[in-house]
């Protein structure tokens, strides 16, 4: 058997492994692009099922060590490598020698409300409103934006049912102006059942890669930050709502974080420090 043909049954198990764990077809993906780089790195005559962890290391080095590559980048390499030899190789790696890198945590970037707003207003496209408003006002990750059904939405009890990551279901809150937006994109396209933005080429739903590209344009029209994306209205929806008030449990909820520490960093967000008692300057 060649090494093509055995990088594919190694790329399989993998696969099954994940979704047998419940994990997403998009975190394959990425395990997979890792991996693919991994194998590429060495020549076809190399035996990578007998390395170890002194073997592996060399190859982090020169990927992600020496040139400072990203960590987000090294630990989701790590844990592919790691996974590949435990499924593949029934080898299970040291995890001190072979360790994932501790994350700079920097605070989410946000927009505005009056930036997004007029953002908003000014789209043309009723489509591409409703993508500003699920991730605006629902808080919605760019991968739910394009699985939501219109079984999904309970307009009477202003609530819209997400499918979340791990395919973990969730509510979160639905205002009227997104209801009247979706509702009159659904009547537009005479949709009365299932995905709201279909796919291209018979797929169910629509590539959330569309919807990225999507931004990327409104990022060079209105010249946004390069580190503004559209997880960005996400982060801006989490700090608005406990700016005006929110309750941080509710705010974990609707946003279907696991800890709630992941959740709080958007207190440090909505802080108004010219309201601060206790503090007298003068």
């Amino acid at each position: 058997m060649n090494t093509d043909e055995n990088q594919k049954i190694w790329i399989n198990k993998i696969h099954d492994n994940l979704i047998l764990r419940g994990r997403s077809e998009r975190t394959f993906i990425n395990y997979k692009s890792a991996l693919l780089s991994f194998f590429r790195y060495y020549d076809s005559n190399t035996d990578i099922e007998k390395f170890r962890e002194n073997d592996i290391i060399e190859f982090l080095k020169e990927k992600f060590i020496i040139p400072n590559k990203c960590k987000n980048t090294y630990n989701l390499t790590v844990c592919s490598i790691r996974l590949l030899y435990l499924i593949c190789f029934n080898v299970s790696l040291n995890r001190i020698l072979l360790p994932s890198s501790k994350l700079n945590k920097k605070l989410p970037t946000t927009l505005s409300k009056e930036k997004i707003i007029t953002i908003i207003n000014a789209e043309k496209y009723l489509k591409h409103k409703c993508w500003l408003l699920l991730g605006f006002c629902c808080g919605l990750r760019v991968s739910e934006v394009a699985k939501v059904k219109v079984e999904d939405i309970y307009s009477n009890e202003h609530k819209l049912k997400v499918l979340g990551k791990g395919n973990k279901e969730r509510f979160t809150i639905l205002p009227d102006i997104v209801i009247k937006a979706l509702y009159c994109y659904c009547k537009k396209n005479n949709i009365k059942s299932g995905y709201i933005f279909k796919g291209n080429c018979n797929k169910p739903y629509m590539n959330e890669k569309t919807i990225i590209n999507y931004f990327s344009v409104i990022k060079d029209l209105y010249n946004l930050e390069d580190n503004i994306s559209f997880h960005t209205l996400r982060h801006s929806f989490a700090t608005y709502y406990l700016t005006h008030g929110g309750n941080l449990l509710k705010l974990q909820s609707m946003l279907g974080h696991t800890n709630i520490n992941t959740t709080t960093i958007y207190l440090h967000l909505s802080f108004n420090f010219n309201d601060f008692e206790g503090i007298k300057y003068v």
